[in-house]
């Protein structure tokens, strides 16, 4: 009885399509970060810089992949989320753009839940006179 393997091309949780490695990854990577604003693109290299120095598996391509994986979320949920991953310095503990990604995949998925829960638990602000 002969096995049969199966590869996937195409990430089933993001979309991201593995099946053409040689394409250009430096203009891929600049075409995702162009629609986003100039703060949100500081955070994402900030953040990148430190991912790339500090975990080993992550590299340019990991980088492109967490780009396209994010790319359908809001600029503040990302700065807030890259934020919150910056100031927990996790990067130090070997958790690279996977873990960025599931935090921001997380946060975006429910977010209008979470600010609904923080406005009942805390109130609204009183209106000015």
């Amino acid at each position: 009885m002969q096995r049969k393997y199966y590869t996937m091309t195409k990430c089933p949780a993001c979309g991201y399509d593995t099946s053409n490695r040689r394409k250009n990854i430096s203009q891929s990577i600049r075409k995702l970060l162009a629609v986003r604003g100039k703060k949100t693109i500081m955070n994402i290299n900030k953040i990148a810089k430190q991912i790339i120095s500090n975990v080993p598996q992550d590299d340019r391509y990991q980088f492109e992949k967490f780009l396209f994986g994010i790319k359908e979320f809001e600029d503040n949920v990302v700065n807030y989320c890259i934020n919150d991953y910056y100031e927990s310095r996790v990067f130090e503990r070997n958790k690279g753009f996977a873990y960025l990604k599931a935090i921001i995949r997380n946060q975006g998925k429910n977010n209008k839940q979470i600010l609904e829960n923080e406005r009942r638990r805390l109130g609204s602000v009183p209106p000015v006179k």
